[in-house]
């Protein structure tokens, strides 16, 4: 947008023709019709061309930002000096010319610095959200920018490096190479303050007018077979809705990410559990150590203990060699542990042992070893119910459901299901090379009013078929998927099956946790917190579910 002061640059031209017997006045591109069609004319005539106009009104100079006519400034003679106007025209045209072009340079200079604003803006923004570790940095090495997720590697803040010099990181003989480079290039370079910790970086240096006006710098840590690590691939901002269940379940994630407090998980399966604990990972003060996820019901009870916790040699046959376990990967970071309810009494003790002392005993190892990890727990099933059927430890359930988090099923948040929709279409079109698809109206009213019992992944799986298999550019019903489109009544008895179900579980697990916190005020909120959800919210599910 234009910054034009009309009052302003008027009195400067006004100021430098006062010795002159003229006066100016300015016209916008579009004025009243209450001037003559003649003057109009001759408006319009200097915005098509860009040229000046002399006529009997006086002087029209057009005025410029980019060389495109934003308006017009009228020169025209003081009353009973038209003669002497006509006399000195050139001379006016010439100082008056000069006079517009130093206020359109001006109105120049000022769209510009605006520009650069919003483009350091995007930048910082850039560097926000960024999981990349990448730094600009000026000639003379001063740190100009950096991404949050490059800082909390360097365990420090990004404000605290802003402004610093980079050979505070590298040294100045690998900061003189880089100098050296006048095209893309990758170098291996030593982090001060990580032990140990080669890193590569690659400099792309930035031009203007052909000198280099800063690098950017995008570092790569070397990981090497002894150092495992395992980075996170989600953070809360990957997390889609403005729904309120799903963004205050956001905002106590957030809450609780800082500390070092075992969470569980509870939702559905497909509503997005481990996205939840990436997210809590990245967010927390271990986010440079490693995340190690482990399904607990993916993996035979005869493997999952080695894998939990590591073997020695020789502890079976085919043991050639010690093998880390996930806890010991995870050393310093999370662990993250889906469908615990799957795990069998035996390991549950295990488990509870490593929880309880930190420490790990490598299966036919008499050694234990020490372990600083964070435990993040999940679960689709009603564990009071399994402690209750003796199927899980009750001293584990307890150590383990310190921060409880229930994720809303998709169908309690239908107002998201646009917003995931529109992401998945771009994600999933940027991933397959297809240009992005429209829904037609059968299928995007179909798609809002189904319950989506598979929640957030089910959804995501069907606009990757439909992204996939659709040819034209508006997805017809044709290319929903066969259950969504043929077979539309046995679905709703599927899903009200499911919702039936669900309803039965939720309130088995209402009714425990009322028989422990208490039915009074002061013990329905600790229902509340414990279900993660609002006391308004629970007393309309316990009036829905006719619980007394």
């Amino acid at each position: 947008m234009l910054d034009f002061h009309k009052e302003r640059y008027l009195q400067k031209i006004n100021h430098r023709l006062a010795k002159f017997p003229v006066e100016t006045e300015f016209f916008p591109l579009t004025i009243e019709a209450r001037y003559s069609e003649y003057f109009l004319s001759l408006l319009e005539k200097v915005h098509k061309t860009g040229m000046n106009i002399y006529c009997d009104l006086g002087l029209l100079i057009p005025a410029k930002v980019k060389a495109e006519v934003f308006g017009v400034f009228v020169i025209k003679p003081k009353k009973h000096m038209e003669k002497w106007f006509e006399e000195n025209i050139e001379m006016i045209e010439c100082i008056a010319e000069a006079l517009v072009e130093m206020i359109s340079t001006e109105m120049e200079k000022g769209l510009l610095e605006k520009e650069n604003d919003m483009f350091r803006m995007e930048i910082q923004h850039l560097f926000l959200s960024t999981k990349d570790f990448v730094a600009l940095v000026s000639p003379d090495g001063t740190i100009q920018e950096m991404s949050d997720s490059f800082a909390s590697y360097l365990k420090k803040s990004r404000s605290s490096l802003i402004g610093e010099p980079i050979t505070d990181l590298i040294s100045q003989e690998y900061f003189q190479n880089i100098k050296k480079t006048y095209e893309n290039k990758d170098w291996n370079v030593t982090l001060h303050h990580i032990e140990e910790e080669q890193i590569n970086v690659y400099v792309k240096p930035l031009y203007y007018l052909h000198s280099i006006t800063s690098y950017l710098l995008y570092f790569k840590p070397i990981q090497s077979k002894a150092k495992v690590k395992q980075h996170t691939v989600y953070q809360f901002h990957d997390i889609k809705g403005v729904s309120h269940s799903i963004q205050s379940v956001i905002e106590m994630a957030k809450r609780v990410a800082p500390s070092s407090t075992t969470i569980m998980l509870r939702g559905e399966s497909g509503t997005g559990k481990e996205v939840f604990a990436q997210s809590i990972h990245q967010y927390s003060n271990r986010a440079h150590k490693p995340f190690i996820a482990i399904n607990c019901a993916a993996i035979p009870e005869t493997l999952l203990e080695s894998e939990l916790f590591g073997y020695a040699k020789g502890a079976f046959t085919g043991a050639k060699e010690r093998k880390k376990g996930r806890f010991e990967l995870a050393n310093g970071g999370t662990i993250f542990l889906d469908e615990i309810g799957d795990m069998s009494l035996h390991l549950q003790a295990k488990l509870l042992r490593v929880i309880q002392e930190r420490k790990i005993e490598p299966v036919g190892d008499t050694k234990s070893i020490d372990v600083d990890v964070r435990i993040i727990a999940a679960t689709h099933q009603n564990l009071e119910k399994l402690v209750k059927e003796g199927k899980f430890r009750e001293d584990l359930y307890y150590r383990l459901n310190v921060i409880p988090i229930t994720i809303p099923p998709l169908r309690e948040r239908k107002e998201d299901i646009p917003i995931l929709i529109e992401y998945f279409i771009k994600y999933w079109s940027n991933r397959l090379n297809r240009p992005p698809k429209r829904l037609s109206q059968n299928v995007y009213q179909l798609l809002l009013e189904y319950d989506w019992p598979g929640n957030v992944r089910e959804l995501q799986n069907v606009i990757q078929h439909l992204v996939e298999l659709e040819i034209g550019d508006i997805v017809t019903v044709k290319s929903l998927p066969d259950y969504l489109k043929n077979q539309p009544a046995m679905n709703v008895k599927k899903t009200n099956e499911y919702r039936d179900q669900h309803s039965r579980d939720e309130k088995d697990e209402i009714i425990q946790l009322l028989d422990q916190f208490g039915r009074d005020t002061p013990g329905k909120k600790k229902v509340a917190e414990a279900l993660g959800i609002s006391l308004s919210t629970l007393y309309r599910r316990m009036n829905k579910l006719k619980i007394k």
